[in-house]
């Protein structure tokens, strides 16, 4: 049991490399099968940490790995919409991914270096509501191909109206995603990078 939350955090990994293979793919079915790793990485990233904190599983290694992962899912689904075309492909874009990307690993890093310090950062709601927007983002973008290719075929009917609906929401959806991402990052890095880069050794509660 003690290596199960571990197990599906690594699973994330797997399920990515299915995702990028079944977007390559033009047969009837594979954007629906997309859509559920998409599905499946975001109940995992839940479960995972359901599992550790229930049953006192909870490491060090677990978390930093689990949030790695979980930036590595998040910010390869964003390419990934990118290449698609579902989300413009604009340097704009571009630039608003990278600079999520940079927001990600950067927390990641200073989360590293504050358990090698003994420092606990504290985890905040404003993380917390940018990870629920990104994966409500990257989950309502990759239902688009699903509805446009899969369901129009087996249905027969003409979705295109619905699915121009589905997509203006994740894509507004990205972009509140996008804004809490850079602002949540800004405001963590002036609260707890003294604690970090600092002399200090105070624990955050």
């Amino acid at each position: 049991m003690r290596h199960v939350p571990n197990l599906i955090t690594f699973s994330r990994i797997a399920v990515l490399t299915a995702l990028v293979w079944l977007v390559l793919q033009e047969w009837t079915g594979a954007a629906t099968l997309a859509f559920f790793c998409i599905l499946y990485g975001s109940i995992s990233d839940f479960l995972d940490g359901y599992i550790a904190r229930k049953y006192q599983l909870i490491t060090n290694f677990g978390k930093i790995m689990d949030a790695l992962v979980d930036k590595v899912m998040t910010l390869g689904s964003y390419v990934l919409l990118i290449w698609m075309g579902l989300l413009p492909p604009t340097k704009v874009t571009i630039l608003v991914v990278a600079v999520m990307a940079l927001r990600e690993f950067g927390i990641t890093l200073m989360r590293m270096l504050a358990v090698r310090r003994n420092v606990v950062l504290a985890a905040e709601k404003a993380g917390k509501r940018k990870t629920i927007w990104q994966v409500t983002s990257i989950c309502v973008l990759f239902a688009v191909p699903m509805f446009r290719v899969d369901w129009q075929a087996w249905t027969g009917w003409d979705l295109e109206t619905f699915v121009h609906y589905v997509w203006i929401n994740g894509y507004l959806y990205f972009i509140l995603a996008a804004w809490l991402t850079i602002s949540s990052g800004f405001q963590y890095m002036k609260k707890y990078g003294p604690l970090v880069f600092g002399h200090k050794t105070t624990v955050a509660s």
